[in-house]
C-alpha cells in the first residue's frame, strides 16, 4: 500500500489540464494505490476533483480548495466536507493571497474543519505568507485538527519546519520538493509516525524520485517505510475501514 498525500489535477488558465485518468497512468505505472488531490489553487477547479471522487472512490482523497477572501467559502467548505465527500482542505496562502497569522482571514474555515475532524494540508515554505513558524500557533489554536504542512519549509527554511513540527503533535511532514537531508532531518527530528509521502505531482516532482528518496530516508527505522509511504496517512484520513492498520 502506498498513498501519496499531495497530487494536483484540474484545470489552470495557462497549462495543460490534467484529467483524473491521466493522474491514474502515472499512478499505476509507480505503484501509487491512493492520491490524496486537489486543484490548483488560483483556478478553484474543485468540480474536476469532485468528479475524480465520484468516479475514483477508491484511488482518490479529496481536498477542496477555496478562497478564504471571497464571500460564502466557509459556507462551501462545509457543504464540500458534509455532502461531497472531501476529507480536508487545501490552503495556499501565497497563492491567495494572506498570510499565516492573519488568522482572522482563515480560521472560520479552520473550524469548519474542526467540525467534521477533517484535515488541513497547507503550503508551508520559506515565504514570508507561508513560514513554517506561523503553524506553531494554528497548531495550538487547533489541537484537534491534523495539519499537514505541505513541502516542508522548502530547503531553505526546513529546520525551522522541522523544529515547529517537533513541539506540535498535530503537525505533519510532507516530503515533497525536499532534498534528501531534509527529509532525513524531518524523520531524525519528529519520528516516522509524523512524516507523509509527498510527491506534489505534477507540479514539484514525479513519483519515481520521490519514493526512491523516502524508501531510502526510512529504511533504518522499524516499520518506517510502512508508515510513512501509507500508514500515517490511513490513520489521519480515517481510511480504517479500507486499509488494515
Amino acid at each position: 500500500m502506498i498513498i501519496d498525500v499531495s497530487n494536483i489535477i484540474g484545470k489552470h488558465k495557462f497549462r495543460k489540464e490534467i484529467t483524473a485518468e491521466m493522474l491514474l497512468e502515472q499512478m499505476d505505472e509507480a505503484g501509487i494505490d491512493k492520491a490524496v488531490i486537489s486543484c490548483y489553487a488560483e483556478s478553484l477547479d474543485n468540480e474536476s476533483v469532485e468528479r475524480a471522487l465520484e468516479k475514483y472512490p477508491k484511488r482518490f482523497i479529496g481536498l477542496y480548495t477555496v478562497n478564504p477572501w471571497e464571500d460564502g467559502s466557509a459556507k462551501k467548505l462545509e457543504e464540500a466536507l458534509s455532502k461531497k465527500g472531501f476529507k480536508g482542505l487545501y490552503m495556499n496562502p501565497l497563492r491567495h493571497g494572506y498570510m499565516l497569522c492573519e488568522h482572522e482571514v482563515f480560521y472560520p474555515l479552520l473550524d469548519i474543519c474542526r467540525k467534521y475532524h477533517a484535515v488541513v494540508w497547507c503550503y508551508g515554505a520559506a515565504e514570508v505568507f507561508t513560514s513554517p513558524i506561523f503553524f506553531g500557533q494554528i497548531a495550538e489554536d487547533y489541537p484537534d485538527v491534523n495539519i499537514i504542512m505541505g513541502r516542508m519549509g522548502l530547503q531553505y527554511d526546513n529546520a525551522s519546519a522541522v523544529s515547529i513540527a517537533k513541539s506540535h503533535k498535530n503537525i505533519y511532514l510532507e516530503t515533497s520538493s525536499g532534498m534528501d537531508f531534509n527529509a532525513h532531518r524531518a524523520v531524525k527530528t519528529v519520528g516516522p509516525d509524523r512524516v507523509l509521502l509527498g510527491t506534489g505531482t505534477p507540479e514539484a516532482g514525479y513519483y519515481p524520485l520521490e519514493l526512491l528518496k523516502v524508501k531510502n530516508v526510512v529504511k533504518d527505522y522499524e516499520n518506517g517505510e510502512e508508515k510513512v509511504l501509507w500508514r500515517n496517512a490511513a490513520r489521519i484520513f480515517g481510511l480504517e475501514c479500507e486499509v488494515r492498520l
